[in-house]
């Protein structure tokens, strides 16, 4: 039986002879091919004919972006659109689109001239990314600067042909043989309003947008809408077997009902359409999912691809299978992280792989692959003992025994408390913090000042007491990212009334926490939630950025002197500089002065104390409680360190 026939049995819910095995690789791939360190034996060797040394099926699920055969392949990565041989597709602008490209060393500006007006994207790709394997550049200018630019971009939209491009596809096709299925790809965004999410605004931005111009961001949606219909026609009709349509699902950034509003209804569309020609749709879905099993349960896809459970996320590889595997076909199930020396010791690589096979018992519907991917500073003689351990172990069907359930790495939820405070005087200004009303926080704030309220009660007793109700209700499941960033919104708001009032002293801070994430690393949408959180919380927040050296950090520290360093890193090969900044702060005689926090995806609580971090935060809840435990702790050194010089 080929890999081929192994994977499309494992789709349609039959059992093959062994548990198909396709491990994704190409950042470890990409990243020691630029440092020359890959493992001797594979030298001179591409990626393909690595994994078929190896006796591995390939993984040919996501496009390599950055391997194009000319550069209009991805010249409009910064509208989301590609024209790559994975596509089986061309996109096309119209005459009325003039588009200007500036290309110099690591960076790409692109200019689109409309009738309506321009706007202009800049993507960029540093020597740290390369290191670091990156197979996508980074947008450093986004599309969406000001409301105007949505119009100038449903223009574009409705300038946008796609032209079918079959035979680019099935030559690459042809060239993965029986070695794996060749993967069409139809869109990383399953929905127009995830592409102006994904594609067109920072993260955090994306919420407050959301909120503030739905008139605007819909008209847009409706163009991007007619784009995905041409494009579904045109994949709809191709020689594929698979088709992507969607990816990058998690319960923070893609909420329980922001998914189920704006992203179910065209997987279902997708779904009903691909399946009535004969093909199978497939979504990336690396992530948080906890809050999101039931809704891509029902999503109508038959492929769930980059499964992460625990450790890395709060979803046990038992539970996945209980709850996908009756419908789903599930790609994954082995977190990057056991891959790392960093993050799993052998004898938890050993204690996975042990449950692994007895949870995904009798077989049917999995193919073991490795969620998100194969880090760079990965293992790779574990990569090669899991497909030893699948061919030997992977035999089907697998024996049902009793599986031992890995509950969630994270602590326990707390419940959210009562909103309701004793002085009925700060009721309004708390309820516009938890409605996230920033026009009418103004009018009450400025009322209770008039009436001779202190500005300190009214943050706190008003402000403060209100986020942190926000807080244990996001920790809780209960709130989501939008309703957080406009409860910070609205508090800011009422600061800047206030801050003339608390100049005076009369506020005592609860804590100064300095932030940012590391260098190498350009993710911040996590980072900016902790700080937002904390901010919420009451502490003073220095937000340095992303990609910061570690001197940066140590300057931070000494010019702000906070009370908390918090470090964010979302790739395994930043994950080193944490270590760097402890060092470069033990180095410049601050490491006693200051708290470090570390927290990101791949970080874990073994990781924090092997580098000397006082403490790990799973999610921006528990950053916001671990920082009060550290303040907390010492607050009560300082007090009891008085009392004996008493």
């Amino acid at each position: 039986m080929t890999h081929k026939e192994r994977m499309l049995m494992a789709v349609r819910g039959e059992m093959p002879d062994v548990l198909p095995y396709a491990p994704r690789f190409d950042l470890w791939f990409s990243a020691n091919s630029y440092t020359n360190t890959l493992p001797l034996q594979h030298r001179g060797r591409t990626a393909d004919e690595i994994a078929r040394a190896e006796g591995w099926a390939l993984h040919k699920v996501i496009p390599e972006l950055l391997k194009v055969r000319t550069p209009e392949d991805n010249v409009y990565r910064g509208l989301g659109l590609y024209s790559l041989r994975e596509c089986g597709y061309r996109i096309r602008l119209s005459t009325n689109v003039q588009v200007k490209v500036q290309r110099s060393e690591g960076s790409t500006r692109v200019e689109y001239h409309t009738p309506v007006g321009v706007i202009s994207v800049t993507e960029v790709i540093t020597e740290e990314m390369r290191r670091a394997g990156a197979s996508i550049t980074w947008i450093q200018e986004r599309a969406i600067k000001r409301v105007e630019d949505y119009a100038i971009l449903a223009y574009i939209f409705d300038n946008v042909e796609v032209l079918p491009d079959y035979e680019s596809y099935a030559k690459w096709q042809a060239e993965i043989g029986d070695d794996s299925i060749a993967t069409m790809y139809g869109s990383f965004c399953a929905s127009p309003i995830q592409h102006i999410q994904r594609d067109f605004l920072e993260a955090t931005d994306f919420f407050i947008e959301y909120q503030d111009h739905q008139k605007e961001m819909q008209r847009l949606a409706a163009s991007i809408g007619r784009v995905y219909d041409q494009l579904l026609h045109v994949v709809a009709k191709s020689p594929a077997e698979v088709v992507l349509w969607g990816a990058n699902y998690d319960d923070m950034i893609t909420y329980p009902p922001y998914f189920e509003k704006e992203i179910t209804p065209w997987l279902l569309k997708a779904g009903d359409l691909l399946r009535a020609n004969g093909k199978a749709v497939i979504c990336h879905c690396d992530g948080e999912n906890l809050g999101l099993l039931d809704l891509i349960h029902d999503s109508g896809i038959n492929i769930a691809e980059a499964v992460c459970p625990a450790p890395m996320t709060k979803v046990s590889i038992d539970e996945y299978y209980k709850r996908w595997g009756d419908k789903l076909t599930i790609f994954g199930g082995i977190p990057q992280s056991l891959l790392l020396e960093e993050t799993a010791s052998e004898q938890d690589f050993k204690d996975y792989l042990d449950n692994f096979f007895k949870a995904v018992a009798p077989g049917t519907r999995i193919i073991v692959g490795i969620a998100d991917t194969t880090p760079p500073n990965a293992i790779f003689d574990r990569l090669v003992r899991l497909g030893e351990r699948v061919d030997k172990e992977g035999r089907l069907p697998l024996a049902k025994t009793s599986a031992r359930h890995e509950a969630p790495t994270s602590a326990a939820v707390p419940q959210a408390a009562s909103h309701a405070v004793s002085e009925e005087v700060f009721r309004t200004v708390q309820q516009d913090v938890l409605t996230g009303n920033r026009e009418s926080i103004i009018a009450h704030v400025e009322q209770l000042l008039a009436q001779g309220v202190s500005a300190h009660e009214i943050l706190q007793k008003g402000m403060i007491s209100a986020m942190d109700v926000i807080g244990a209700q996001f920790k809780a499941g209960d709130v989501f990212i939008p309703e957080v960033l406009l409860a910070a919104r609205a508090m800011n708001e009422a600061l800047r009334i206030l801050e003339p009032y608390l100049a005076t002293g009369d506020l005592a801070t609860r804590g100064k926490v300095v932030i940012g994430t590391v260098r190498g690393d350009l993710h911040d949408i996590g980072k900016n939630m902790v700080a937002t959180m904390l901010r919420g919380a009451g502490l003073e927040i220095q937000d340095i950025g992303a990609n910061v050296k570690p001197e940066a950090f140590v300057n931070a520290v000494r010019d702000h002197g906070p009370d908390v360093l918090a470090l964010s890193a979302l790739l395994t090969t930043t994950m080193p500089e944490m270590r760097e900044v402890i060092t470069a702060l033990t180095a410049a005689g601050l490491r006693e002065k200051v708290k470090v926090i570390v927290g990101g995806a791949p970080v874990n609580d073994r990781y924090a104390h092997d580098i000397g971090a006082d403490g790990y935060a799973a999610d921006a809840g528990d950053a916001v409680l671990l920082v009060k435990r550290l303040l907390a702790d010492r607050k009560c050194a300082v007090e009891i360190e008085e009392e004996r010089s008493r």
